[in-house]
């Protein structure tokens, strides 16, 4: 906490060709000073259509409801309860992993990254100035490793990963090593005392499409997803074109990547790891170690956050953890820092669509060609759900006449990973984004081409969306945005409606060991899946209550481990969730994936937006000011365990609901700056402040009284 306190990182820029749009003609200079002016003059000197340019941003305080049903003859199973850990929590007395007291004799680890262009070769690792400091003790590279030098495995992750570089410099943030100490600040100290000397090959790394199409290296490009359309319209009245591209995400959690490792005395290990996924990091190990799984104790109490990024790359730190505990028969414990985090872990997959759609006078799609990319990083198809894009972007709409082309890109960034609604959120952004291009060309309202193009068996989403047209006053509040822009030059609303239908399939195994205690009925449980913050544990507690007939006070929930629950599946995909202020929590964290977390890179793949300074998630100012959630009545879910819901996901898709809002708003400011302007503006990475300014189409002669 005290180095993200303080900042001693300099400010980083946006990329130079962007700058120069943002400052041509002194924008900002002219910008700044007319809304000074517009501020300071007397109201009546003032263009009404100009005051609001002068006005501060006032925020109201937040306020929230939720509607939803319950059943009391089902409580506690459908009972509104307080989630189990939300006290300790709160106060701050929840144990997270590295709350682990000291372990005598315990060794701390620092990872030494690669600094070095993707495909540099290690010309020499020089770690003497780090062993010479007392209280360091060891560094580990992968000649200590006596297994495979990998923290991914064949049985659950196809694409081989390092987890030591070896000579080629895989990607920029790579580790080289990990030096061990007696405390952090040595460690950390070591790790920057290693000289890391590098060679530079003619090799040309690709960070994204654009390069690998630049480089001609086609290779890195494989064809995964293909669908043909099953007819095309002929009333074909316009053909548009255009694309829809989102960058990665960083997974912001609270807890960063962290293990803890202790040599047992049957020449096992004990592993504490804050990983989704048990048998994965446990099978990860095992081979790293070259010893049976049956070696690797696996235990999990509670994670502080996860969203995908602790299902598979967390083996990267338990995986080095449990080399360097072998190495030096002593326990370790590793918590990466944020910037290390950042670097050396994957994030959210980035994704390119490229669309041509044609459609007739109202709209109705006769047909859409799309061809998309995602970015895999070094992880090849390791965390990839490209085939997922089709389900979700099919989403409600009558789609015959659509053609998709998917593809999986490699490049030379760290292997990236699941992410909240991984491929889901991608997806409903792009043909939602799609349908909007079509309203603003045709002239339409979005929501009426929405519903022109749903497929007739969509009786059920057509209730619902008309159901929300009414409880959530659209109509209204969409005239009163309109009324608002035509009277306001600088200051602009905007509003918009998103439809999802999300596709989901339950996942598994999943175990649960349950011990009843003789002696006063009560009832203890381990389970097979990780507590991540979502409420399982209290959802298994109710379950158990309601089962055995049972008070809810009598369920105690003991921490997950490899031995009660083998053989589990990950905790993912939405399959543990059901705590209802999760729905706000992902739909928050969608914001910010949509409007301000930018990942910036410099032309040798490093991130130079790698803490807290530099990388921005949304603030308490940012979430909704009335957030209104409401549940479909008298639903269930057929095909749910004990007819529960998804919900940890679909919200995060939703979110974009905030872009294309911005969009209406932005569409008024460009007509206003210019009549002939396109209305529609393509996504290209999140809509963020500077973004929609650059958009705007504002012209310093335009800023008067």
């Amino acid at each position: 906490m005290r180095s993200e306190t303080s900042c001693d990182t300099e400010a980083v820029l946006p990329d130079p060709r962007h700058l120069q749009e943002i400052f041509t003609g002194n924008e900002i200079t002219f910008s700044v000073q007319g809304k000074r002016y517009t501020a300071s003059a007397p109201k009546a000197k003032v263009n009404p259509l100009y005051q609001s340019g002068g006005a501060r941003l006032e925020r109201e305080l937040s306020t929230g409801t939720q509607i939803y049903q319950t059943h009391e003859e089902l409580y506690p199973l459908t009972q509104p309860v307080v989630k189990l850990e939300a006290m300790i929590q709160c106060s701050g007395e929840a144990q997270y992993l590295n709350d682990t007291p000291p372990i005598p004799g315990e060794l701390f680890g620092a990872f030494v990254l690669a600094e070095a262009k993707p495909l540099s070769l290690v010309k020499n690792v020089d770690a003497s100035a780090a062993l010479a400091i007392r209280g360091v003790k060891a560094f580990i590279t992968h000649k200590d490793i006596p297994g495979i030098n990998s923290f991914t495995s064949a049985a659950l992750s196809p694409t081989v990963e390092q987890l030591f570089c070896e000579h080629k410099v895989l990607y920029n943030g790579q580790a080289i090593g990990l030096i061990l100490a007696q405390d952090q600040e040595l460690a950390n100290a070591g790790a920057r005392a290693v000289k890391v000397t590098y060679e530079d090959t003619t090799d040309m790394p690709a960070f994204n499409i654009e390069d690998i199409k630049k480089n001609k290296q086609m290779w890195r490009i494989t064809n995964a997803v293909k669908m043909e359309p099953r007819r095309k319209g002929d009333d074909i009245k316009h053909v548009l074109k255009g694309k829809f591209e989102v960058n990665a995400q960083y997974h912001f959690t609270m807890e960063t990547q962290s293990c803890i490792c202790v040599p047992t005395d049957d020449g096992g290990f004990d592993l504490l790891s804050a990983t989704q996924w048990m048998d994965n990091v446990q099978l990860a190990a095992a081979k790293a170690l070259n010893i049976p799984m049956n070696k690797i104790n696996v235990t999990v109490k509670r994670l502080g956050g996860a969203y995908g990024a602790k299902i598979g790359r967390a083996n990267i730190v338990s995986t080095a953890c449990a080399v360097a505990s072998y190495k030096m028969n002593k326990p370790v414990r590793i918590q990466l820092p944020i910037d290390t985090n950042m670097k050396m872990v994957g994030k959210r997959v980035p994704t390119l669509f490229e669309y041509e759609v044609a459609t007739d006078g109202n709209g109705l799609i006769q047909y859409l060609d799309c061809t998309y990319y995602q970015n895999h990083g070094l992880s090849g198809v390791n965390e990839s759900l490209i085939d997922k894009i089709l389900s979700q972007a099919q989403n409600v709409y009558v789609n015959d006449t659509w053609k998709w082309n998917g593809n999986s890109i490699q490049t030379d960034l760290p292997g990236n990973a699941f992410a909240r609604a991984p491929s889901t959120a991608e997806a409903l952004g792009m043909i939602e984004s799609v349908m909007e291009h079509i309203a603003y060309t045709l002239n339409k309202e979005p929501i009426d081409v929405k519903l022109a193009n749903m497929l007739p068996s969509e009786q059920t989403m057509s209730s619902l969306v008309k159901d929300m047209i009414t409880w959530s006053e659209y109509e209204q509040r969409k005239k009163a945005v309109e009324e608002f822009n035509s009277k306001n030059r600088w200051m602009k609303r905007g509003i918009s409606l998103v439809i999802m239908n999300y596709p989901f399939k339950l996942l598994g195994p999943f175990s649960a060991f349950v011990s009843v205690y003789a002696g006063d009925g009560s009832v203890a449980i381990s389970h097979g899946g990780i507590e991540c913050g979502q409420g399982i544990n209290t959802k298994v507690a109710q379950v158990c209550a309601y089962t055995l007939g049972i008070p809810l006070d009598s369920v105690s929930i003991k921490p997950s481990n490899s031995l009660n629950a083998p053989n589990n599946f990950a905790t993912a995909a939405s399959v543990t969730s059901e705590g209802v202020c999760y729905i706000e929590g992902a739909f928050v964290m969608g914001l910010g994936y949509y409007t301000c977390e930018n990942l910036i890179y410099d032309e040798n793949g490093a991130c130079l937006t790698n803490n807290t300074w530099t990388y921005k998630i949304p603030g308490v100012k940012d979430i909704p000011a009335d957030f209104r959630v409401k549940f479909r009545q008298d639903s269930t879910n057929p095909d749910g365990v004990l007819n529960s819901k998804v919900l940890a996901e679909p919200p995060l898709c939703l979110a974009v609901s905030i872009p294309l809002a911005i969009r209406r708003a932005l569409a008024s400011a460009r007509a206003d700056a210019d009549p002939n302007a396109e209305r529609f503006v393509p996504f290209v990475g999140p809509t963020t402040v500077e973004f929609t300014y650059q958009n705007a189409k504002n012209y310093y002669k335009q800023y008067s009284l």
